[in-house]
């Protein structure tokens, strides 16, 4: 394994234990989710850590019939992430402040953070446009 790709593996992995932890602190901080809403964060948080450690720790991974290799496992988790965190700060946008309440400084804060993700998790699905296709090479 070439240098960036363990750099990219170890990152989508602690990237998904990370996330995996800020679920189960949603959960703790919060209680069971029981509304539809607190429900889809949590879910949508399981199941982008989920997505991020599996690309980060297995090479290729069985959804049922189909086997995919990381880089398209990562660049699904990925790209669910930024379609999430892209919702979540708009819906608490137009209902006020935001999330962070940062107003307007958020909005740029997640269009940038939301461009990077989507040009990653492409990186990722390609296999390496502009970054070095070794980093994307499955053994």
């Amino acid at each position: 394994m070439n240098t960036r790709k363990a750099v990219v593996r170890r990152g989508l992995a602690g990237g998904g234990v990370a996330t995996l932890l800020l679920a189960v602190a949603f959960v703790a901080a919060l209680g069971v989710p029981t509304t539809p809403s607190r429900l889809a964060i949590v879910a949508w948080l399981v199941a982008v850590g989920g997505g991020m450690l599996a690309a980060g720790r297995r090479e290729r991974v069985s959804v049922g019939s189909t086997t995919l290799e990381w880089p398209r496992v990562a660049a699904i988790a990925i790209a669910t992430l930024a379609v999430g965190w892209g919702g979540i700060s708009a819906a608490s946008l137009r209902a006020g402040d935001g999330i962070t309440g940062l107003g307007p400084l958020e909005a740029v804060l997640t269009v940038a953070m939301v461009g990077y993700f989507a040009w990653f998790a492409r990186e990722c699905w390609l296999g390496g446009a502009l970054i070095d296709a070794e980093t994307f090479a499955v053994e």
